[in-house]
């Protein structure tokens, strides 16, 4: 079993290669897809096979039943088409559900697959928007499943059709049977010419469409703040003209595949006149049978979907490679949460040495904080503080210098162990739509009630919680039924029931009313036993705590003392003194 897996991913692997180069991660998802994409062509094939008996069974039906003059014979081919026709509906039936399940599976494996490579984007890449990261994970996935599921059944299916048509074909007239084979030729080398044009299109419309849904996104999440500003006006005049310009692309993009679609039709529509023609002069002259006739423009029929369905596989291949490369920059963005060594236990102190997080404008920072500690990092709006927090936890990445667990380099350590040992309460809380149970253990496995409940009693919320349902007192989307500060104070509570060893708090108490987070800093400091504490803040009762340290952020680019121009404004002085 082991090898027939191996043999399985090696053979996807190689496929995906020939397909898309550098997009390695698509083989396991087709290798998983691969056995439901199996059993929907074997269903696929037996009711092609059905189609392919039709027209040899109606040649039967004119030939030998109504041109012979025979009723059984007629009778009895007939009943013969009458059953391999509802056969065909009743494999096509079939074919089309498990075709349906098994490409719903393909797809939402794509789909979990870029989701879980867009929540573990690595801190060093730059932010995706986020309508660009929804037609992404939506539209390109479905690109991806369309090619890599239907190609093979398209590939295969229309391979069996084409030949076992043309070996029917050369049966009834190996002169006529050429005629198609003519035909390919031309239409090939249109296609090829035709597929970069094809791919330039698919990159407009797919970025077009990222650009679009990045300003739907970005309005709908800010519109509680646009309003007052009056901007909602200028938002919709600026999605009118985006969805002008993608509409456009759309257009053009469809005239551009009728019009390779034109050509197509055009040649088989040729080929099908010259093989009317030809075989009705031979019917004409007594050559051939009427049912040969009927049966031989069937299979060209027949023939020109299956032709036409293999060389537009040639351009559905480009716009898949242009998917391929979109997903491709997600998948390779992903940072493992697993990669590295645990955090110490027990942990015991915290060091800075010469730290400063991209972006950040301060002088490197070098300290020891130790387990138990209450810190103040301190320092101008804008300097860095949150970044330089961020990067505890593996959200912002290093410019310069370490920080380090008892002693051991934080980058070593895997991103699931610090967020386990670490707690971020941001000054902008993470609420979802919910009850409050689940805001509170969002992200972290189940909590005891009797814990939750004193992490609520310790911002002052469980009379709140009490009188509206208690934990399944329900949240809206992003906390928007609750003040600024009772949205800080659930962000508090469940930092402090999943508090490891060391929690950052953020500006977490700025739109808390001075007495309440008074009292609730109180509660937090009163435990003798505690984690290192590092606090942000610019105002209000957190300014007011007896810290052991306070680490200052100083601007890299204050003014220095250039002691060059101070020797040369010293050089009158000299002079006099002299």
């Amino acid at each position: 079993m082991r090898s027939l897996l191996s043999a399985r991913t090696s053979v996807c692997r190689w496929l995906v290669r020939r397909l898309f180069q550098g997009c390695d991660w698509l083989a396991p998802v087709l290798s998983r897809a691969l056995p439901g994409c199996l059993l929907v062509l074997a269903l696929s094939l037996t009711a092609a096979a059905a189609g392919l008996a039709t027209p040899m069974l109606t040649k039967a039906v004119i030939d030998e039943g109504i041109m012979g003059g025979d009723f059984s014979r007629l009778l009895f081919w007939s009943a013969i088409s009458f059953a391999i026709g509802l056969a065909t509906v009743g494999f096509g039936i079939i074919a089309t559900m498990q075709h349906l399940r098994a490409s719903q599976a393909m797809l939402g494996d794509l789909r979990l697959q870029l989701l879980g490579a867009a929540f573990h984007r690595s801190a060093a890449e730059a932010e995706m928007p986020l309508g660009e990261a929804q037609i992404r994970i939506d539209g390109d996935t479905a690109e991806i499943q369309r090619f890599l599921f239907d190609s093979l059944l398209v590939a295969v299916t229309s391979l069996f059709r084409l030949g076992g048509g043309l070996g029917l074909m050369l049966l009834l007239d190996w002169r006529l049977a050429l005629l198609p084979l003519l035909a390919a030729p031309p239409e090939l080398w249109f296609l090829a010419w035709a597929r970069p044009g094809t791919r330039h299109r698919a990159e407009r419309v797919r970025s077009q469409r990222g650009d679009l849904n990045s300003h739907l996104a970005e309005s709908l999440a800010q519109l509680t703040r646009l309003r007052p500003l009056g901007a909602t006006p200028a938002r919709h005049s600026g999605f009118a003209a985006l969805q002008g310009d993608l509409f456009i692309g759309q257009r053009a993009q469809r005239l551009w595949s009728e019009s390779i679609g034109a050509v197509s039709q055009i040649l088989s529509a040729s080929m099908r006149a010259a093989v009317l023609l030809l075989g009705g002069w031979l019917v004409i002259r007594g050559d051939w049978p009427i049912g040969s006739l009927v049966a031989f423009l069937a299979y060209v029929s027949l023939m020109s979907g299956p032709l036409r369905n293999l060389l537009g596989l040639y351009h559905a291949q480009a716009r898949a490679q242009v998917a391929a490369t979109r997903l491709g920059e997600m998948v390779a963005a992903a940072c493992p949460q697993e990669a590295g060594q645990s955090v110490p236990a027990p942990l015991h102190r915290l060091s800075l040495h010469r730290a400063r997080a991209e972006a950040g404008r301060h002088a490197p920072l070098s300290a020891e904080l130790t387990i138990g500690q209450t810190v103040l990092l301190d320092g101008p709006s804008g300097i860095g503080k949150s970044r330089l927090l961020a990067a505890l936890l593996g959200e912002a990445p290093l410019a310069e210098g370490a920080l380090r667990l008892n002693g051991s380099d934080l980058r070593s350590m895997s991103l699931r162990s610090r967020r386990q040992a670490i707690t971020l309460v941001a000054q902008r809380p993470c609420l979802i739509r919910g009850s409050l149970r689940q805001n509170l253990t969002l992200g972290h496995a189940p909590l005891p009630d009797a814990q939750l409940w004193q992490a609520l009693e310790t911002v002052e919320l469980h009379l709140w919680a009490e009188q509206n349902g208690g934990l399944d007192t329900p949240l809206a989307e992003a906390g928007q039924n609750l003040s600024g500060g009772m949205r800080q104070r659930i962000a508090l509570a469940r930092g402090l029931s999943r508090c490891g060893a060391i929690l950052v708090l953020d500006e977490s108490f700025s739109e808390i009313d001075t007495a309440t987070a008074s009292r609730i800093l109180t509660r937090i400091l009163a435990p003798r036993e505690r984690p290192l504490l590092i606090f942000t803040a610019h105002s209000g009762p957190v300014r007011q705590l007896a810290f052991d340290q306070i680490l200052m952020l100083r601007d890299t680019e204050a003014p220095r003392l250039d002691l060059a121009a101070l020797d040369s404004a010293l050089q009158p002085l000299r002079a006099v003194g002299q």
